[in-house]
């Protein structure tokens, strides 16, 4: 199920009424673990807009600290389900010094720390928060 948010704002909105201080172990950008699934669990502090720009502020769910900004450049068809949220669709999304972006509509880049690298979409989700 999508929810009718067609912009970063009412994303946020959303989130902010239905998810923020839920926690969730599992971050992926398209299909790419930026954490190790359930090794950390984060919450949404705060769910904010700058121009087609969606801000995540997220925290460690133990309380023990900040887990830094989870950035998503043009956001789209955010869809709620029984283990979290889903983004289908970004331009480009950043968390620390991870990064991704869309090259075209069948692949995706993706920089960590780790390395770079370009991997085919496959209709995968851009952006993943679930338990």
């Amino acid at each position: 199920m999508s929810i009718a948010a067609d912009s970063p704002e009412h994303i946020a909105a959303w989130l902010r009424q239905h998810f923020l201080g839920q926690a969730f172990g599992c971050v992926r950008f398209w299909r790419f673990s930026l954490v190790r699934p359930n090794d950390q669990f984060f919450v949404i502090a705060q769910a904010s807009a700058v121009d087609d720009r969606l801000d995540l502020q997220l925290r460690h769910a133990d309380s023990q600290g900040d887990a830094g900004v989870l950035s998503v450049w043009r956001p789209s068809e955010l869809a709620p389900h029984s283990h979290g949220v889903t983004l289908t669709r970004a331009a480009r999304l950043r968390w620390g010094d991870s990064e991704a972006w869309e090259v075209d509509d069948r692949q995706y880049r993706i920089r960590t720390p780790r390395g770079e690298g370009g991997f085919a979409l496959d209709g995968a989700p851009a952006l993943t928060l679930e338990s």
